[in-house]
């Protein structure tokens, strides 16, 4: 049996299905809090929010590593065009590419915060969240925005990150296909390790 040469990929293979933009769906909550002047109002509120903002900024997290592992799985196929790229042509604003980065980065100590403040929780959040929100907007930085990244040749890895061998990159492809299927984009923190070091 010959093995498929393959010509194109996705920029995206499937991700942003599971997504929104974390800074955009959370203000949208906090504005809604805003409204209620009574404390025990906005305590409520915020308690009614907490799972859903707990779940946009772990899920954030996972479109991320998912960006950062697919980036890893394409680049191990040699030199191939990319196809679907928004960002493509236009001009590169670094403080516009990173700013997302910068929120979600951000945001943990800001849920961290509130929680205990409305609601006398202690969030703790994944270190290696931080990690790779940090590692994300690296790789937006050395792509410039993906503004001219074309082909997998155009496309660099942030520090840490390497392509693995063949079967590990496999591995990390199924896990793609598995959580675009599920919509647990953190579930990919399982297969992490086979692309990223310390």
């Amino acid at each position: 049996m010959t093995e498929t040469t393959i010509q194109a990929v996705l920029f995206d293979p499937g991700f942003a299905q599971h997504t929104t933009i974390l800074s955009i769906s959370a203000e949208y909550i906090y504005a809604n809090l805003e409204q209620f002047k009574n404390f025990g109002q906005k305590k409520f509120q915020f308690k009614m929010a907490y799972p859903k903002l707990k779940h946009m900024a772990e899920n954030n997290v996972g479109f991320c590593l998912g960006s950062l592992l697919w980036a890893t799985y394409i680049k191990s196929l040699g030199d191939v065009t990319i196809e679907g790229n928004p960002c493509l042509g236009d001009e590169y604003d670094e403080a516009e590419a990173v700013e997302e980065a910068d929120y979600s980065i951000a945001f943990f100590d800001r849920l961290k915060k509130d929680a205990k403040y409305y609601i006398n929780e202690n969030y703790e959040y994944d270190p290696l969240d931080v990690i790779i929100l940090r590692a994300y907007k690296e790789f937006l930085t050395i792509n410039k925005g993906f503004t001219s990244t074309n082909t997998t040749a155009h496309l660099e890895l942030p520090k840490g990150f390497s392509i693995p061998g063949k079967s590990d990159c496999e591995k990390i492809n199924d896990k793609i296909k598995e959580v675009i299927q599920t919509g647990n984009l953190l579930d990919l923190k399982e297969v992490l390790g086979l692309a990223y070091k310390k």
